[in-house]
C-alpha cells in the first residue's frame, strides 16, 4: 500500500474513531495510512498499533517509572503552544539522532492556520520549570499519541515513556476505549518501546483481514 492522505476541513470525534480503527493517522493537518516506511532507503512494514484500554493495568516498569519520577508535576489541559515549549522542543530536537520537524507549529499544523483535530497536552515540571510536553488527539471513544519530547538534561528519568502513560491513564479515567499509540517496526528498534507500553492489552492491525489481532510479546 503506497501512502494515501486525506487533507482535512474539520473532523469530527467519531469520524476520527473511524478513521484510527482502520490504521489512519494524524500528520499535521491531514490524516495518513501506510503499510511501509523507509529509513536509509530500505523498506520496512508499518504495523498499526492500538491498546484496549479496560485491559489496561500498570505493571512492574510502570510502577519503577512512577517511582523515578514522582519528584515531577503533571497537567493535561487543551493545547496551546508557548514560546518556552518551542525552546524545549528545539533542546530536545538538538539532541535526538533522527530527523524532526523544524518546530512544535510546523509538526502540529504545518502550514495550517487552523486546528480541526480536538489536541490536548501533557507538560511535566520540575519545580517551575518545564522538562516534558506531549500531545494527543481525542476522539468520541478513542484517543492518538502524537508526540511527546523532553528536555535532553532529564532523560534519564525517560519521562517520553512516562509521559505516554500519563496519557494512557487519563483516557482511561474518561472511559474512552482505545488509546492509539502510531506504529512500530519490525527490525527497526526506534518503535519497540511502544511494544512494552499496555503490553498484555496491545492489538495490531491486520491489513489484509482489516481485523485487530492482540499481540504476544515474548518477553
Amino acid at each position: 500500500m503506497d501512502l494515501q492522505s486525506i487533507e482535512l476541513v474539520n473532523i469530527k470525534p467519531e469520524e476520527l474513531d473511524s478513521l484510527l480503527a482502520i490504521g489512519w493517522f494524524r500528520i499535521q493537518q491531514t490524516i495518513f495510512t501506510t503499510d511501509l516506511l523507509y529509513f536509509n532507503d530500505d523498506a520496512y512494514s508499518a504495523v498499526w498499533l492500538r491498546i484496549r484500554l479496560k485491559d489496561f493495568q500498570p505493571g512492574k516498569k510502570y510502577n519503577e517509572l512512577r517511582k523515578k519520577n514522582s519528584r515531577f508535576k503533571t497537567e493535561i489541559r487543551k493545547a496551546i503552544i508557548t514560546t518556552e515549549d518551542e525552546a524545549l522542543y528545539a533542546r530536545y530536537k538538538g539532541e535526538v539522532l533522527f530527523e524532526c520537524a523544524s518546530s512544535l507549529q510546523w509538526l502540529l499544523y504545518g502550514n495550517s492556520t487552523r486546528d480541526v483535530y480536538n489536541t490536548y497536552m501533557i507538560n511535566m515540571y520540575d519545580g517551575n520549570k518545564i522538562v516534558g510536553i506531549g500531545f494527543f488527539d481525542l476522539g468520541n471513544n478513542s484517543a492518538a499519541c502524537i508526540s511527546s519530547v523532553y528536555d535532553p538534561a532529564y532523560k534519564k528519568f525517560s519521562p517520553g515513556k512516562y509521559m505516554i502513560y500519563e496519557k494512557m491513564f487519563y483516557c482511561k479515567n474518561a472511559n474512552l476505549k482505545y488509546f492509539y499509540p502510531g506504529y512500530f517496526v519490525p527490525g527497526y528498534p526506534l518503535f519497540d518501546y511502544k511494544l512494552e507500553i499496555g503490553k498484555g492489552a496491545i492489538e495490531y492491525f491486520n491489513i489484509h483481514t482489516k481485523k485487530w489481532i492482540p499481540l504476544q510479546q515474548e518477553k
